[in-house]
């Protein structure tokens, strides 16, 4: 009786490990199917957003336009996860959390492309740049009552002489288009503009839900620095085409050797030849403006600012041009019998200086020439004569002055640093706007939706293994 009750027991138990082993095996059929599943519809990335711009996201809507999560659970029926119930607990797009998906993934190309240590020497730079933004600013508020100053003798300009006048010459220079007086000569600004309220960072979005912290990277310096060089490598800008005096590009603009991204080749440029929405890309990533203009004018506006603070730094400690700016400045007032103003205009006649030599800086960048963060006597380009012809119909100031210098930074360089002092949300959001733009327009993805586009995703199946037996699992797959 005793033998016959442990027989029954021992039948009953390898019984039960047959059952439990039966049913583990079902359970990892399932599982190995839903992750077939999962990653041959990952499979199915947008191949031109990868081949152009090296990035993957699943196309959510299968190039209908039309975005829709009931999509992804066809798909993974056809892939051999049919008989269970699908749910999506958590999808990440590229566009969510300012595009920090795509952040992420373009970090991650760059620093597999070129590895650490080509951005590791501008992390040194950084610093750098901070502080010139602080003093900067700090110049902009401690500078208004010099720029107060200046406008108080300008108000008196009626009494001045208009001939040979820095300062009434420079007010005249300050009420026109800045675009218009940095353009070298020859040179076709780009009219092109788009709508803003069909860009991506503008319109209303597809949005993902979840939480994906547990798997997202976090933003860095270094990762800064490595989605500023990926902006620079994929992206026109405005001397691009200004240096061949065409606003058409074609390959030849995105080869040259320019020994300023020596480190950095230029990538797909080149293959994004044609037609585009706008042609100053990345000036458009700085300031998302509509038109090319207007962003020329904003950044322009800002390298002017740039500019100016060394510049009139440096002529502050030039004994020649200060001499030369308070003769001038001595003569106008005695012209007017107001001698007593001769040292007020003579700061005003170095700040007017200082303006006109930072234009001619900015000339010299979009030409594809470089410019010294601080200046000496050799740099120095404008003279008091050129001053007053700059701007004028009949100017012969040299437009690429400035351009044979071997030392300094070249028009890249300055946007590199305004890229990095830019927030990740706004340029992570407009670079995305000129990816579905040259998607549509040079490869003809018109669907192409960077709302629509799939970077992460979790799911939760549950199944019915056999008898209701129900087994419910999660299954996680993202490109990053």
């Amino acid at each position: 009786m005793y033998l016959s009750l442990v027989f029954i027991l021992l039948i009953s138990f390898a019984g039960a490990m047959l059952e439990s082993a039966s049913l583990q095996n079902v359970k990892n059929y399932r599982r190995a199917d839903m992750t077939r599943a999962v990653e041959s519809i990952f499979a199915e990335y947008q191949k031109e957003l990868w081949e152009v711009y090296g990035i993957f996201a699943l196309e959510g809507s299968y190039e209908t336009g039309s975005y829709s999560e009931e999509l992804l659970k066809e798909r993974l029926a056809y892939y051999g996860a049919s008989g269970m119930n699908q749910e999506i607990t958590r999808i990440q797009l590229l566009t969510d959390q300012g595009a920090s998906a795509f952040y992420e993934q373009v970090t991650a190309y760059m620093e597999n492309k070129y590895g650490l240590d080509k951005v590791k020497k501008l992390v040194g730079q950084t610093d750098t740049w901070k502080a010139g933004e602080e003093a900067l600013q700090n110049y902009e508020r401690d500078g208004a009552k010099t720029e107060q100053e200046l406008q108080e003798l300008l108000s008196q300009k009626e009494e001045f002489p208009e001939e040979e006048n820095p300062l009434s010459h420079v007010a005249k220079l300050k009420s026109m288009p800045l675009v218009d007086l940095i353009m070298p000569k020859g040179r076709v600004m780009s009219k092109k503009s788009i709508t803003l309220s069909e860009m991506v960072s503008h319109r209303k979005r597809n949005q993902g839900y979840g939480d994906f912290s547990d798997v997202a990277g976090s933003g860095s310096t270094i990762s800064k620095l490595l989605f500023g060089e990926y902006v620079l490598e994929h992206f026109k800008m405005a001397s691009d085409s200004l240096q061949s005096g065409n606003e058409n590009y074609n390959s030849g603009d995105f080869v040259r050797g320019d020994s300023a991204n020596e480190d950095f080749s230029n990538g797909n440029r080149g293959d994004m030849a044609g037609a585009g929405s706008l042609d100053y890309e990345l000036e458009y990533i700085l300031e998302g403006h509509a038109s090319d203009r207007e962003n020329l004018e904003t950044v322009a506006s800002k390298l002017l600012m740039v500019r100016f603070v060394p510049d009139y730094a440096y002529i502050q400690t030039d004994p020649e041009k200060k001499a030369e700016a308070e003769a001038a400045a001595l003569t106008l007032c005695t012209v007017i019998g107001l001698p007593e103003l001769a040292e007020g205009a003579a700061q005003g006649i170095l700040l007017a200086w200082a303006y006109g030599e930072a234009i001619m800086d900015i000339r010299t960048l979009i030409s594809g020439g470089k410019v010294p963060l601080v200046k000496n006597a050799e740099d120095w380009k404008l003279s008091l004569s050129g001053l007053m012809q700059l701007g004028s119909a009949g100017e012969n100031v040299a437009a690429d002055s400035g351009k044979d210098m071997e030392s300094g930074l070249a028009y890249r360089e300055y946007l590199r640093m305004l890229l990095f002092l830019k927030s990740q949300d706004e340029v992570g959001m407009r670079t995305l706007d000129m990816v579905e733009q040259n998607l549509k327009i040079r490869y003809g993805q018109t669907f192409f939706r960077a709302d629509a586009c799939i970077s992460r995703v979790e799911f939760h199946s549950t199944c019915n293994l056999r008898r209701e037996i129900m087994y419910d699992f999660p299954t996680y797959f993202g490109y990053n």
